[in-house]
């Protein structure tokens, strides 16, 4: 089984994709919904599909921190290729942000921060947001 390179896939799929989103304003920035693109930035470095190494980091149900990592062989079926490790919540989030700094540290060691900070990202926004109660002044206040 022969194996199309990255270099083709990117050029085909460059500036027709379905996760591609383009924008009339903000001087024509591309973005990628690709789920294994961790910037969400349309280029080649930063693709899942053009790529054969490529990460992604996703937020389940559950609340627990998911990474995506693909398959480098040839001889994986698109269904089969990427590989899901599952990290569950603890006290601290720094435990989180190690294990998936150290699951990146040799694989792809140039999106080792955008795989640190999405987790991050994700993690701060399933935190509940602190409302502020309004503090009565004047004739509110004393009765």
């Amino acid at each position: 089984m022969s194996s199309i390179s990255n270099d083709l896939v990117w050029e085909l799929t460059r500036s027709n994709s379905s996760y591609l989103v383009k924008r009339k304003s903000g001087s024509g920035v591309q973005f990628s919904r690709e789920p294994l693109n961790l910037t969400n930035k349309h280029s080649y470095v930063q693709s899942g599909l053009a790529n054969s190494k490529a990460v992604g980091v996703a937020l389940s149900e559950s609340g627990s921190i998911v990474l995506s990592t693909k398959k480098a062989s040839t001889f994986a079926t698109p269904a089969k290729s990427v590989i899901s490790t599952t990290f569950k919540p603890y006290k601290t989030n720094r435990k989180i942000y190690a294990a998936v700094a150290g699951a990146t540290k040799g694989y792809r060691d140039d999106l080792r921060p955008a795989a640190v900070s999405r987790a991050s990202a994700l993690l701060a926004s399933k935190k509940p947001k602190k409302t502020q109660v309004k503090k009565l002044r004047g004739k509110k206040a004393s009765a």
